[in-house]
């Protein structure tokens, strides 16, 4: 009884939850919520969804010509108003790239760590192989913790999204000498 009321203020305050509606262009204004949601601006479509309070969104290039996103020349505008660049990509014939909006910070692991399962571990230098149902080591000693270190902090791509607010895309593609681009903006908005 005691852990039941421990647990039920957790259950009835519930974490917020952030999905996102297209405002611009307007003939394209919709929800974005947890599927798919499908664009076509000649000659790419778009597919959105929100999944754990960020933005997927895919870039599909159905034609027979790889499509190129210029980076240096595309760039999307925070909630605080920053201007973040994108990466430059190219888009294969029949394929597509994936944005996640806000971008997710990189980590590595900069410690040792201990893991314990079946089979053989395998991986990258200094790492010590076993076969059978063991424990592995990583680095060495075996009992530290392992720690997460952010990689490019200093990296001006990442930015965060909170509260409701929105954010502004600008994209310029590249098809051989002819550039095109499509404007986005988008409203994060709180699902209860």
């Amino acid at each position: 009884m005691t852990r039941l009321l421990l647990i039920l203020p957790l259950l009835l305050t519930g974490c917020a939850k952030y999905e996102y509606d297209l405002v611009q262009p307007p003939d394209l204004a919709r929800h974005i919520g947890p599927n798919w949601e499908t664009l076509n601006l000649a000659p790419l479509e778009y597919r959105l969804r929100s999944y754990e309070d960020r933005l997927i969104l895919h870039i599909h290039n159905p034609t027979k010509a790889p499509i190129r996103i210029a980076g240096d020349q595309s760039y999307i505008i925070a909630p605080g108003g920053q201007s973040h660049p994108l990466r430059s990509q190219t888009i294969a014939p029949d394929s597509f790239i994936r944005l996640i909006l806000p971008p997710m910070r990189g980590v590595y692991r900069s410690g040792p760590s201990v893991g314990f399962g079946f089979g053989f571990a395998y991986g990258g230098p200094r790492r010590y192989y076993y076969g059978g149902p063991r424990y592995w080591m990583y680095d060495e000693p075996a009992y530290y913790p392992s720690y997460y270190t952010v990689y490019d902090d200093n990296d001006n791509t990442y930015w965060v999204w909170n509260d409701e607010s929105d954010a502004r895309l600008h994209l310029i593609f590249q098809r051989g000498s002819e550039s095109f681009s499509h404007d986005f903006t988008l409203h994060r908005k709180k699902i209860n």
